[in-house]
C-alpha cells in the first residue's frame, strides 16, 4: 500500500516538484454591476427580516418591506414563524393598496429563496434581486431601517 504521504516524502527526497492542488474560487454566476437607484415610486422595494427574543425566551420575527424611493414602510409583519407563504400573503396584501414594483431587493434567507415567493414573483413579473452572501451592504437601506426598528 502506498499512500499520498509516502509519495510526497519520496518526491521531496528525490527533488521532484509536485503540483499542489489549486483551490477553486467560488464566483457568482453573474457579474455584479452597480445596482441602479430607484427612479420613481414603486420602482424598487427592499425586504428583510428582524429577529428578537421576548423576556420568556420565545422568539419573534418581523418582516419589513420598504419602498426604496420614498423610504416609506409598506408593511411590518410580526409573528413567531414566518414562512415563504406568509411573505407572499403580505406582498399580495400590500399589492392591493399599491402598484407592484419592478424589483424587490432581498437577502438569501430561507423565506426569500422559497418556491412560493419565486412563483409569486414570476406570476407578477417582479424581479427578485438577491444580495451576495455575507454582504449586508448590498441591501444597506433596509438594514439601516431594521437597525432603527
Amino acid at each position: 500500500m502506498v499512500n499520498h504521504k509516502r509519495v510526497e516524502r519520496l518526491c521531496r527526497e528525490e527533488g521532484l516538484a509536485i503540483r499542489t492542488r489549486v483551490p477553486r474560487r467560488r464566483k457568482s454566476c453573474r457579474i455584479r454591476t452597480e445596482r441602479p437607484q430607484a427612479q420613481r415610486v414603486n420602482d424598487c422595494w427592499s425586504m428583510d427580516f428582524v429577529a428578537d427574543e421576548l423576556f420568556d425566551g420565545r422568539r419573534l420575527r418581523a418582516l419589513t418591506i420598504v419602498d426604496s424611493f420614498t423610504r416609506e414602510s409598506l408593511a411590518i409583519e410580526v409573528a413567531q414563524r414566518i414562512t415563504g407563504r406568509d411573505v407572499v400573503r403580505t406582498l399580495t396584501r400590500v399589492a392591493t393598496q399599491r402598484a407592484l414594483p419592478s424589483t424587490i431587493r432581498v437577502d438569501n434567507g430561507p423565506e426569500s429563496i422559497s418556491k412560493a415567493l419565486d412563483q409569486w414573483a414570476c406570476w407578477n413579473r417582479v424581479a427578485l434581486d438577491f444580495s451576495r452572501p455575507e454582504k449586508p451592504t448590498d441591501n444597506a437601506f433596509i438594514e439601516s431601517f431594521n437597525g432603527r426598528l
